[in-house]
């Protein structure tokens, strides 16, 4: 009787042996998926952090829309007239930095701009003249930029309204002038005829729209001084350009 109730006992006890077996196999995968699910996510999230910082590279065109100046010929003093629609091309290179406290985003940038205007005026002073130039240019500036960056609050108000990004900035540096097709009736000077090259500063505001905060496409206003020309002094222009941008 003993041998037979120490079979069955045994034939019991091997079912639950096996099920808890099974129960620990299962658990064990279990946890070793939530593990891999768990570093996966954290994977991509730091990579969507590495996204938020880091270089950019934009390009964008647009038109001039007035220009200033005090022009001067032979002694002879010239207006300028105020023309609009030059074509602007520019280039732009720089990194971004977000700070952790507050929603702004700080760049260092460097950007490359052609320009290619008209320039046309009569005299102001002295005898009855007037003069008529090409003038192309192609400037490059260290800037910086500060943003607003509403991007960290998309759970909040959304994608989409998330992804706009209003700045403002300012920027220095240098290029070169050079002039095609001068003419004056003004019979005792030959104008624009030495191509410079000079010092420039510029303002710049505009906003910029960005999804998956790697790709944006901007609308900016851009205000640029020029330094003195022989011919030309407090030569300034503005004008828009619209473009886009990509992150690294």
């Amino acid at each position: 009787m003993s041998m037979g109730r120490t079979l069955n006992s045994r034939d019991h006890l091997t079912p639950m042996r096996t099920l808890a077996l099974t129960l620990t196999l299962l658990s064990t995968m279990a946890l070793q998926a939530a593990d891999l699910e768990l570093k996966s996510l954290g994977d991509a999230a730091s990579g969507q952090t590495k996204r938020k910082y880091g270089p950019y590279v934009g390009v964008s065109a647009g038109e001039s829309l007035g220009q200033t100046g005090k022009v001067k010929i032979g002694g002879q003093e010239f207006g300028l007239d105020s023309r609009s629609g030059a074509a602007i091309f520019s280039i732009d290179v720089g990194k971004s930095w977000k700070l952790k406290k507050v929603p702004l985003m700080l760049s260092l940038g460097a950007d490359g701009t052609f320009m290619s205007t008209s320039l046309e005026g009569r005299s102001t002073t002295g005898p009855a003249a007037s003069y008529q130039a090409d003038m192309n240019t192609l400037f490059f500036n260290l800037n910086g930029t500060l943003a607003v960056d509403l991007y960290r609050y998309r759970a909040r108000i959304g994608k989409f309204a998330a992804g706009f990004r209003p700045y403002i900035g300012g920027g220095l540096g240098g290029g070169q002038v050079w002039y095609r097709n001068a003419t004056t009736t003004l019979a005792t000077a030959s104008p624009f005829t030495i191509d410079e090259f000079i010092n420039s500063w510029k303002w710049y505001a505009g906003v910029e729209w960005t999804w998956k905060d790697q790709y944006s496409v901007f609308a900016e206003y851009r205000d640029t001084h020029f330094g003195d020309l022989k011919d030309i002094k407090s030569y300034a222009t503005d004008g828009y350009l619209v473009g886009f941008r990509y992150r690294y």
